[in-house]
């Protein structure tokens, strides 16, 4: 019969004919005892093109139960070879990763990572899927509803990649299980747990074990994927797990014995050895209300006891953006391809405008400097680089104390009295430490005489200590070294 123009021509008949011998192929291999004559002696005639196609469904289904064809696994790989080199796609082959924490952030981490050709992961986490995370999961179906995620994840990751190494942990972390979980001297760690207790325990042992980890921060509440960078945990800012998340490490890093610089110093050298990945954009939604029976019989519904009982919003593409975010962080880390994230949010002309306009004011009233008559002031483009690279959008005196550094009401100031207001010499401040520090710097023509003698003239909540000035005068020393070359 001649073709119509509504069924199928003879090239996609043939094609479907092809696919579907494919598929009895596929599923007799797998399902009969009989194997590969099964195949043979169930299948229609088939087209060349149709026979090869069986032949490599049947060899991928071997390479599937036993892990062991090196030529799937090549071409399987081949545009990560393409990407990270010979070199790059050994070293994942080699790394140990664990992930700890498999819901929509973790799950997609992991996946990537196996995808990726990770020789070796560990998957940590003791809760089981549920109906409402099949919003955010990244393998999880129906079907696995009420297994353990560790599991699930394990099963359908050995789908995808079989030569892998998967070990399953279903528990919780807690530093009494923190040797088990990080044991064997992983490449890396994947913080993805969202319980601040937990979430603790885990950076903490990680940092005593002088291991590297990225951890990745509240994905609930938030949709815009532009805003994901990453930083440190000073940066952030509308994430209210980060600000938890000092404050815990502030607490169980000081120990009585210490004095208060060396306490300083042991919560910098912690903040310096892990990095966050994070959204900046402010919550749209909060945290659901309990219901009357929630209320009446918390117990009953807690995963865990003190662990959270409400539930907060979550639209899935987030869990899955920053976990995909921090799984590439670590492969080009462990690759050793890095990229260099985007640590803040970039700020606007229109304010890079303002403070410049601030600046040139202050230099005249401050200074008596008038930018066309007297000494030299820095440009709008100098701003922006002082503001963004150089001070990270917040006041340094607050950022060298490793507090919450402010964001708001900033201003630039001199640094050194007796230097121009220049990019190595200015200071990015909130008003109120800019009018102390003028002020010190007034009184010594240079600058503050806790730097020149160790002595302070007047105290004030707004001052810093020795040790934070010291640190900004050496960063503004190295940019001013930088400068000149």
């Amino acid at each position: 019969m001649a073709n119509s123009g509504w069924g199928p021509g003879p090239v996609v008949a043939g094609a479907a004919a092809g696919a579907a011998a494919v598929g009895l192929a596929w599923y007799v291999w797998g399902c009969s005892p009989k194997g590969e004559a099964q195949v043979a002696q169930n299948q229609a005639p088939q087209s060349a093109g149709a026979r090869v196609a069986a032949e490599e469904a049947l060899r991928f289904r071997r390479a599937q139960v036993t892990g062991d064809d090196p030529e799937l696994l090549e071409e399987q790989l081949s545009r990560n070879k393409l990407y990270f080199g010979e070199a790059g796609q050994t070293a994942l082959s080699e790394a140990f990763i664990v992930v700890v924490g498999l819901g929509g952030v973790g799950s997609h981490a992991a996946h990537m990572l196996a995808r990726a050709g990770v020789g070796r992961l560990r998957l940590v986490d003791f809760d089981n899927l549920t109906l409402s995370s099949l919003n955010r999961h990244a393998v999880g179906t129906r079907d696995d509803v009420g297994r353990p995620k560790v599991q699930v994840c394990a099963d359908h990751f050995h789908d995808v990649m079989p030569g892998c190494q998967i070990e399953a942990l279903d528990l919780m972390f807690t530093s009494d299980v923190a040797e088990r979980a990080l044991g064997g001297r992983p490449t890396y760690v994947i913080d993805a747990i969202d319980d601040i207790n937990t979430k603790t325990d885990l950076i903490l042992a990680c940092f005593e074990r002088g291991l590297p980890v990225i951890s990745a921060l509240g994905a609930g509440a938030k949709a815009d994927p532009s805003r994901v960078v990453f930083g440190d945990i000073t940066d952030p800012v509308n994430d209210p797990m980060a600000a938890k998340l000092r404050y815990f490490l502030r607490q169980r890093l000081h120990a009585v014995d210490r004095s208060d610089a060396e306490n300083a110093k042991r919560l910098e050298q912690c903040i310096d050895a892990f990095k966050v990945v994070y959204s900046y954009e402010a919550p749209q939604a909060k945290l659901a209300a309990l219901t009357a029976e929630q209320r009446s019989n918390p117990e009953a519904f807690g995963a865990v006891a003190n662990m959270r009982l409400r539930v907060l919003p979550v639209l899935g593409t987030m869990p899955a953006i920053i976990g995909m975010s921090a799984a590439a962080f670590v492969m080009t880390q462990v690759a050793q391809k890095p990229f260099d994230p985007r640590k803040l949010e970039p700020i606007s002309q229109k304010f890079a405008h303002k403070l410049h306009t601030h600046l040139c004011r202050r230099e005249e009233k401050e200074f008596g400097n008038q930018a066309d008559v007297g000494s030299p002031i820095a440009d709008q483009l100098e701003v922006m680089y002082v503001l963004n690279d150089v001070w990270r959008q917040r006041s340094c005196y607050q950022m060298y104390e490793r507090t919450r550094a402010s964001t708001r009401n900033l201003v630039l100031t001199r640094f050194d009295r007796s230097k121009p207001a220049l990019a190595y010499n200015l200071l990015l401040l909130t008003d109120t430490e800019a009018k102390w520090h003028d002020a010190a710097t007034a009184a010594t023509g240079s600058v503050p005489a806790l730097l020149l003698d160790g002595s302070v003239h007047e105290s004030s909540k707004h001052q810093p200590s020795l040790r934070a000035l010291r640190q900004i005068q050496a960063v503004l020393a190295d940019l001013e070294s930088q400068l000149a070359v």
